[in-house]
């Protein structure tokens, strides 16, 4: 009877650290330029969870008053699924516009299961085994994995981008205590040089983001969190 209770607990337990908990997060969007630093912009997260589904959306855009020196927006999306502690992206999207020019309009499909993906319904990339997510799905493998693992000093995950698919490797550096909104916050801060991207995860936010550093070209921009709603 007590093997049969210690089991019972222990499939509670996996089943908790598999969920994703659905959530929206408003973030403020920085630029530092040559110029100095401004707040040009928002930008919003969301997940929602259907079973072991996910849709993962992000939209960024600038403020209207900045609209003339620099209109931009981008949409992202990911679509896959969370089985057994591992994300497997399924659909990659998306959508950037830049003035009134469509910059970017793209999709990627992954198969894993036959080993490829198609870029745009037209080229087709290989995809290996292993951890399969995109450049927005990366950010809850990180979440769930750190998670689920607080000693690990480096996730390598196969990240599906706008140019190719490749594995990538984050690297755990350090705990750091920032600020955000005048609130001292407890984060990992994780690096993934390829990329250029620097993040700080939460540890009161489930090891979401709660500040992202994204170099792009000769810009850096910050994503910096202003408000989150965890939908228990």
């Amino acid at each position: 009877m007590k093997i049969f209770k210690i089991f019972i607990i222990l499939i509670i337990l996996a089943s908790r650290a598999n969920a994703l908990t659905p959530y929206n997060a408003q973030y403020d969007l920085y630029a530092d330029t040559s110029m100095g630093n401004f707040k040009i912009g928002v930008a919003e997260f969301r997940l929602e969870t259907d079973g072991n589904k996910y849709i993962y959306t992000s939209e960024a855009s600038t403020k209207s008053m900045w609209s003339a020196l620099y209109k931009f927006s981008r949409f992202e999306q990911s679509i896959g699924t969370n089985s057994y502690n591992e994300l497997v992206s399924r659909k990659y999207t998306v959508k950037e516009i830049l003035g009134e020019n469509a910059e970017k309009n793209i999709t990627i499909d992954f198969f894993p299961e036959k080993n490829y993906a198609t870029y745009n319904n037209n080229e087709k990339w290989k995809v290996s085994p292993g951890n399969l997510v995109d450049e927005l799905s990366v950010y809850l493998a990180l979440s769930q994995d750190i998670n689920n693992d607080l000693i690990a000093k480096e996730f390598i995950y196969q990240v599906g981008s706008e140019e190719k698919v490749k594995f990538q490797t984050f690297i755990v550096e350090e705990n750091e205590m920032i600020n955000i909104s005048d609130e001292m916050i407890e984060t990992i801060l994780v690096t993934c040089p390829e990329l250029n991207l620097t993040l700080n995860l939460s540890k009161k936010h489930s090891y979401l983001p709660v500040l992202i550093n994204k170099i792009n070209k000769k810009n850096t921009f910050r994503i910096v969190l202003k408000s989150i709603d965890f939908q228990t």
